[in-house]
């Protein structure tokens, strides 16, 4: 932990309780400060010890409790601000995944062991928001998420792209792997979304599988996977394809032929 969320004040009963501690400590200094010389000159300061230490204490008593609750207030609300942007430019609003930004800066750090990136797009979904409106359709994307997250690993990483297309990175995954989890979410996806909202509408995901070589960028895997959903798309929906490992070799792989 940060020493920044360590300190970091949040509610205002952490208000209080430090503005308690500062305010001890405002009239404990003074008193403490004007107790010293007695120590060296004994009964003769006590005369001058109690007409001083008597406001000494009292002003910081006054003073200190209101203008450390200001204060930290003040940083009680620089401290939500901060995580509430911190949370937007981190989590999608609608699904709770990922933003695009931050997937692909995780993902970046994570390039130098392998992986394979996935390009999943919701089928037909425009009808969706054309037969049954943007409402049903949000509740949709939230139920993509929602199985993305129930079926994927704790290691991979899911954002939304945009609109309803999402990407998921697999560490260290390579081809087989990446087509076992594009083919679970496929059925998990039929499972888990032939109702939404109450309306029966048995959403389907195409997926592009795309496995990370070194010596490429994340934008090339990306756009292999692109590709590979382009033909997923076009062969039918409700279903995966792998891009090739290399230019000298087919460059979809059909899962069947994956397997065997």
């Amino acid at each position: 932990m940060s020493i920044e969320k360590m300190f970091a004040i949040r509610t205002m009963r952490q208000v209080y309780k430090v503005a308690a501690i500062v305010t001890v400590f405002s009239v404990l200094i003074p008193v403490l400060t004007f107790s010293l010389p007695f120590f060296f000159f004994g009964e003769i300061y006590m005369r001058f010890f109690a007409i001083a230490v008597f406001p000494a204490a009292l002003i910081p008593l006054l003073l200190a409790p209101p203008i450390s609750i200001v204060i930290l207030n003040m940083f009680r609300m620089q401290t939500l601000t901060i995580e509430r942007v911190d949370e937007l430019i981190r989590h999608d609003t609608l699904t709770g995944v990922l933003t695009r930004a931050y997937l692909l800066g995780k993902i970046g750090e994570l390039l130098a062991q392998g992986g394979s990136f996935l390009m999943i797009d919701a089928d037909h979904f425009k009808s969706v928001n054309d037969t049954y409106g943007h409402d049903v359709g949000d509740q949709a994307l939230r139920k993509l998420a929602e199985v993305f997250r129930n079926s994927l690993s704790s290691e991979a990483l899911v954002g939304r792209l945009g609109g309803e297309e999402f990407g998921v990175f697999l560490p260290g995954a390579d081809d087989a792997q990446a087509a076992c989890v594009a083919d679970n979410l496929c059925a998990q996806m039929r499972a888990e979304a032939k109702h939404i909202a109450g309306h029966e509408i048995g959403l389907t995901v195409s997926i592009g599988c795309a496995r990370h070589f070194a010596g490429h960028t994340l934008e090339k895997t990306m756009k292999r996977a692109d590709a590979a959903l382009y033909h997923a798309k076009h062969s039918g929906r409700d279903r995966y394809y792998v891009a090739g490992a290399s230019d000298t070799m087919p460059a979809l792989i059909l899962k069947g032929k994956l397997a065997s």
